[in-house]
C-alpha cells in the first residue's frame, strides 16, 4: 500500500464512524474555528494556506473534510471547511501530506476525493491546492469506505 492511499485509508477509517457527522456538522455550522496544529514542533512554524478545488453541482455550502499529516506519519489531523474557503493553518516547517473528501450530506454521496503533497517553509506563508476527483467504485472500495456493519458509507 502506498502513502496516498494509506493516507486516503487512515482517513476513510475516520469518516466510517460518527466523526464524518460531526465534521459535516462543523463545516456547516457557521464560522468553524481557526484550525490549530495539535502537536508543537521542533522547527520554527510556518503556515499553509490549503483550498480544494472540485467541480460541484451541490449549490449550496458544501462540506469538505480535509486530513494533514507529517510525511511519514500513520495518522494525522481532520479539519472540516466549506468548499470554496482557504483553511489557514500554522505547523511546523517540514514535509506533509494533504487529503480531501468533498461530501453532500444530504444525498449522503462522496462528491470528490484528492490528495496533495506539500512543503512548508519555515517561517512563511506556503499555499497548498488539492484537486478532487469524482471517485470510482474501485477507489471506495480500495479505502474501506463501509460501516462497520459492510454497507457503504456513501452512495456513487
Amino acid at each position: 500500500m502506498d502513502v496516498h492511499t494509506g493516507a486516503l485509508t487512515w482517513l476513510a477509517q475516520g469518516a466510517a464512524s460518527n466523526l464524518l457527522d460531526r465534521l459535516v456538522d462543523r463545516a456547516l455550522d457557521g464560522s468553524p474555528p481557526a484550525p490549530a496544529w495539535p502537536r508543537p514542533g521542533g522547527t520554527p512554524a510556518g503556515t499553509v494556506e490549503i483550498s480544494v478545488r472540485h467541480h460541484s453541482a451541490a449549490k449550496g455550502r458544501t462540506p469538505v473534510i480535509l486530513t494533514l499529516q507529517e510525511s511519514g506519519s500513520r495518522t494525522g489531523t481532520v479539519f472540516s471547511l466549506v468548499l470554496g474557503n482557504t483553511a489557514r493553518i500554522a505547523v511546523p516547517g517540514g514535509d506533509y501530506f494533504g487529503a480531501a473528501m468533498v461530501v453532500d450530506p444530504a444525498r449522503r454521496t462522496l462528491q470528490g476525493i484528492g490528495w496533495s503533497r506539500l512543503t512548508v517553509a519555515a517561517r512563511r506563508t506556503s499555499p497548498c491546492l488539492i484537486p478532487a476527483h469524482r471517485p470510482s467504485a474501485p477507489v471506495i472500495l480500495q479505502l474501506g469506505l463501509r460501516k462497520p456493519d459492510g454497507t457503504p458509507l456513501f452512495r456513487l
